[in-house]
């Protein structure tokens, strides 16, 4: 799975505590009105940034450059290059219906470096992992679903 460059100046704009009007105004030097504008237009892909728009960008976003640019398939930065990740099993997917909308999220958060979040995803699928596999069956020990949708032990 892949971030699209829309994407990634989103998640990065939002994790910087920034709204599309402030970051557009402080990197294209504009009223607010015109930056989130333009911002909005990136981040919608309706407008494809410059080299001298994601310099602006990643410098009010207090990031390096590269993080905005797009990678080649299967490089990452961070990672040195390296193309594969960790495969999971669809079986094991299957088993653990929480467990992939989580995946993907880590996915995306190894993808910019968000250590934060990387750390708070871990902890949420070691729990669905820690929680044991669904099962159709309920019985004193085994799992039932609350009301907001998640599976609690009795």
């Amino acid at each position: 799975m892949r971030l699209t460059q829309p994407e990634i100046i989103q998640i990065l704009r939002k994790r910087a505590g920034l709204n599309q009007a402030e970051l557009g105004s402080r990197a294209f030097n504009t009223t607010f009105d015109s930056g989130r504008t333009k911002i909005k237009n990136i981040e919608l892909g309706i407008q494809k940034p410059t080299d001298e728009d994601l310099g602006r960008m990643a410098e009010c976003l207090d990031v390096p450059v590269e993080q905005l640019q797009l990678q080649p398939e299967g490089e990452y930065p961070s990672s040195g290059g390296a193309k594969n990740g960790i495969i999971i099993s669809q079986k094991i997917i299957d088993l653990f219906p929480d467990l992939s909308e989580y995946l993907i999220m880590l996915e995306k958060a190894a993808r910019i470096d968000d250590v934060d979040l990387i750390e708070y995803l871990s902890e949420r699928i070691s729990a669905i992992l820690k929680e044991g596999p669904a099962t159709g069956s309920t019985s004193s020990n085994q799992k039932h679903a609350s009301t907001e949708g998640r599976y609690d032990r009795d």
